[in-house]
């Protein structure tokens, strides 16, 4: 977690790794205003064209290895990158989107007023309550926290690309940001955008925030 020291102590320490998050390309579901969750859905024209989005990104970043959720619709959005970079995806199933259970596929506009009972009382945060047998939002947070530790901790001085969703990325911001679980989200993770944190061995940092036109 981000912790106050001599920044310049985070700056040049010679075992930082850089770690680029990366939100999928939008989806069918996202454009008709789905609750994806653990099911999935095919790329948009414009899904499409955020993943080709990432080559121009980077374009002149040495990248040593390439992480990804297990879903459909991530896989098809880090394919061109690892294509271009020659790299295998390792693929973690803990790198994916919360599990709204039966709710999983569900248009918004379609939601039962119990329905919708249940999503405010799960993005309240609630301690622990999970709509079904989904997840809670304490789970998605600690599950994404400890693959992601994992992830810069076996790649020590080197630059990594993780492809992961939406929801699960602003959670582990809230994290390292020191932002409590149950704070009102202030913060959006636009479909193929980039999240670039720092991570010297104990501490994370944010180093800056990007997403195409």
């Amino acid at each position: 977690m981000l912790k106050s020291g001599n920044i310049k102590d985070h700056l040049y320490t010679n075992h930082m790794t850089d770690i680029y998050l990366i939100r999928h390309g939008e989806t069918t579901w996202n454009k008709q205003g789905r609750l994806q969750g653990h099911l999935d859905s095919p790329l948009t024209e414009k899904g499409k064209n955020d993943a080709l989005h990432l080559l121009n990104y980077f374009q002149d970043i040495n990248l040593d290895a390439i992480y990804s959720s297990d879903l459909g619709r991530a896989l098809t959005s880090v394919s061109p990158l690892a294509q271009i970079k020659q790299l295998t995806i390792t693929r973690k199933v803990e790198l994916r989107e919360l599990s709204y259970d039966h709710l999983d596929g569900k248009p918004k506009q379609s939601l039962s007023s119990t329905d919708k009972k249940q999503l405010a009382t799960l993005f309240s945060a609630q301690l622990g309550y999970r709509i079904g047998q989904g997840e809670s939002l304490q789970t998605l947070q600690k599950r994404l926290s400890r693959c992601l530790h994992g992830i810069a901790l076996a790649h020590p001085g080197q630059k990594v690309a993780v492809m992961s969703h939406g929801l699960a990325i602003v959670m582990f911001l809230k994290e390292i940001l020191y932002i409590p679980v149950d704070a009102p989200r202030t913060m959006d993770i636009h479909n193929g955008s980039v999240t670039h944190l720092t991570f010297d061995g104990q501490n994370w940092m944010l180093q800056s925030l990007y997403h195409s036109k």
